[in-house]
């Protein structure tokens, strides 16, 4: 029974990513609309206030777990973490290569990510089954919501008609290691910040190391 409760948690997560990409999308054409560059780097954020305020008004988000802090084990998974998610990134046939001030840009996209990636959809699907009554709730958030931002890059590749080869699947296979680890970590704490850290660590990195990569594509 529990797992079709997971199924049906993951479709709805899966359809609040979507409305999310939707107003992500007409966030973009406004900024266009009315030339406002500048807002174009917030637009993750911008995109991500009316359903984190929706969902902090009906389910609340997920609590901040003060025990979580004391254990070093989720420092060292967040560390791990970045470091696997890096290396899955960085054998990509083609990356995009970032330098100067475009490095700390990436970064501070990576970190705005957070917002709809935990404190918007892993709180959505946690008090979703929560409500459901599901068991081992912690153990199914992390998965599913794992699962649903791959199933968003699934459906961007074909949207945008992408070639789904074998970047494609790295990039999945990264987005799963990274939301199950970080995702972990951010179960147990509750806290964005560790979270927002984590990612923009994790793109800072990999930044290093294609500046090193000698097959990268340059770009800005």
């Amino acid at each position: 029974m529990d797992f079709f409760k997971f199924l049906l948690s993951i479709t709805l997560g899966f359809l609040l990513s979507g409305a999310w990409f939707g107003l992500y999308f007409i966030i973009g054409v406004m900024i266009q609309k009315f030339k406002i560059p500048w807002l174009s780097y917030l637009n993750k954020l911008l995109a991500s206030l009316i359903p984190v305020f929706f969902i902090a008004s009906t389910m609340g988000v997920y609590p901040i777990q003060i025990r979580g802090l004391q254990n070093i084990r989720v420092y060292v998974i967040a560390i791990v973490t970045i470091v696997i998610t890096t290396a899955i990134i960085t054998s990509k046939k083609e990356i995009k290569h970032k330098k100067s001030k475009n490095i700390l840009i990436w970064g501070l996209d990576g970190l705005l990510m957070e917002i709809p990636q935990r404190l918007m959809m892993q709180s959505f699907v946690y008090g979703i089954l929560k409500l459901l009554g599901v068991s081992s709730l912690d153990l199914y958030t992390i998965i599913a919501t794992g699962l649903i931002w791959c199933m968003g890059i699934v459906m961007q590749t074909f949207l945008f008609k992408k070639l789904f080869d074998k970047d494609v699947v790295l990039d999945i296979l990264s987005s799963l290691v990274f939301s199950l680890g970080i995702g972990y970590v951010y179960q147990q704490t509750g806290l964005i910040i560790i979270s927002m850290i984590a990612h923009f660590c994790e793109r800072i990195l990999s930044c290093y190391i294609y500046n090193k990569h000698p097959s990268t594509i340059l770009q800005g």
